[in-house]
Order: structure tokens, then sequence, then C-alpha cells
């Protein structure tokens, strides 16, 4: 006789908070997979993508579907879904060769010795594929979500206003690869462990692991840690 699963519980522990694992975003070529498990660090050829926007990526997925409705009712019985699309955004702050070639969609140019770049939007250089991967921990929970075929679907605006970050404002389309459009990941951090519990306060940090805040003394001030120390 098959036992049947657990029933589903409200359990704490199993909540989230997206905040990033290091870096937290990669870019690599077309058909790179990500590391085997979520102990495992990101290797050549994956390589950073840089400072996202606070409000870090957002994947979605829209699908379309088609009723079934028989001859004899008014009402489908069934739906198919016909198409299915997942999505990456994200807004990069940093500029460079690879941040600027992706969000232009075109060849990633070369930068000079002193790291200036002088690079052409081409007609002809578009549809470029990349592999994109997101790595997100929380306390000892890492997630992990790959795209190992993508390419550029939308860019946003970029405003260059005065007192504000330059953003290139990026969207991934994942595409299939061997029937696969995405990985996720969910696992611990340290080889050997349980999948732990997340942080409690929210940072994304263990608890207990977070530097301790310093005393304050009368007066405002911070105490240093020698005062610290002697207190």
């Amino acid at each position: 006789m098959t036992t049947p699963p657990p029933a589903p519980t409200l359990d704490p522990d199993e909540v989230q908070v997206g905040t990033p694992n290091g870096p937290g975003i990669w870019l690599a070529p077309a058909g790179t997979d990500p590391p085997d498990d979520t102990t495992e660090e990101y290797e050549s050829p994956w390589r950073l993508l840089g400072y996202l926007s606070e409000d870090g990526p957002t994947v979605a997925q829209d699908t379309s579907s088609e009723p079934l409705t028989p001859w004899q009712s008014v009402a489908p019985i069934r739906t198919v879904i016909t198409e299915r699309q997942v999505t990456l955004q994200f807004v990069l702050w940093q500029l460079n060769a690879m941040t600027l070639g992706l969000y232009f969609d075109t060849d990633e140019p070369t930068a000079a010795a002193d790291g200036s770049i002088d690079m052409e939007v081409r007609t002809d250089q578009a549809g470029h594929l990349y592999a994109v991967s997101i790595d997100a921990k929380d306390g000892e929970r890492v997630l992990r979500l790959t795209f190992t075929r993508a390419n550029l679907s939308d860019a946003g605006d970029m405003p260059i206003t005065r007192g504000a970050v330059v953003p290139l404002d990026c969207t991934l389309s994942a595409l299939e690869d061997a029937g696969s459009l995405a990985r996720v990941q969910l696992g611990p951090a340290t080889v050997g462990t349980p999948l732990g519990a997340p942080s409690t306060n929210g940072s994304g940090v263990t608890a207990g692991t977070a530097a301790p805040a310093k005393r304050r003394r009368k007066g405002g001030r911070a105490a240093g840690a020698g005062e610290q120390a002697a207190a």
C-alpha cells in the first residue's frame, strides 16, 4: 500500500527572503549549465553581471490556453496550454562592454586599453542567445533559477537624469533547451548540511552571524570596539 505524502503545514522555515547570494546574477554563453547543486560556486564561463537596482530581479510567467468545449455542453471540459513563456527582468546599474552589449542586443564590444568603449548598435547583430542565472540566499537556504537558453525580449527606457543612476532595463525570455525552459534549485548553502531554516531577521543572514550593533554611550555617540570590550 502506498503511503500518502504528508499533509501541507504552515511552515515559516519555507518562507524565503530574496537576498542575493554574493553577486547574485550571472551570464554565460547559451547552453551553459548552472552549478550541479546549491553548495557549488559559479565558475567560468559564468560572468558576473554586476549591480542591479534595489528592486532586484523579477521572474514572470505567461500562458495561453485553448478551452475544449464538447458538442453536448456550453462549458469546456478541459483546457490545453498552447503557449508558455517564462521571463526574467532586471535593471542593470553598471555600464561596461557586457551590459551595454546585452541591453542593445548587439555584439559585445572590445574595450580599449584605457577601458573606453566605442560600439555600434547594428541591425544585423540582434538575436543573441545567453544563459542567465539568479542566485539568492536566506540563512542557509539557497534558491537558484537558471535559463540555459534565453534572449533579450524587451528593453526598457534608459533615462539619463541628473542625480540618478543610468539604468539598463533588460528582460530575457527563456527558450526551450531539449524540452526544458528553466532549472530551479533549492538547497543548502554548505556541503553535508540539511536544508536549514531561513534567517529570522529578514536580512538573509543567519541569526547570530551578523555583526553586533554598537552600544551607544550617553550623549548619543556609538562606543568603539575597545570601549565595548572595556564595558
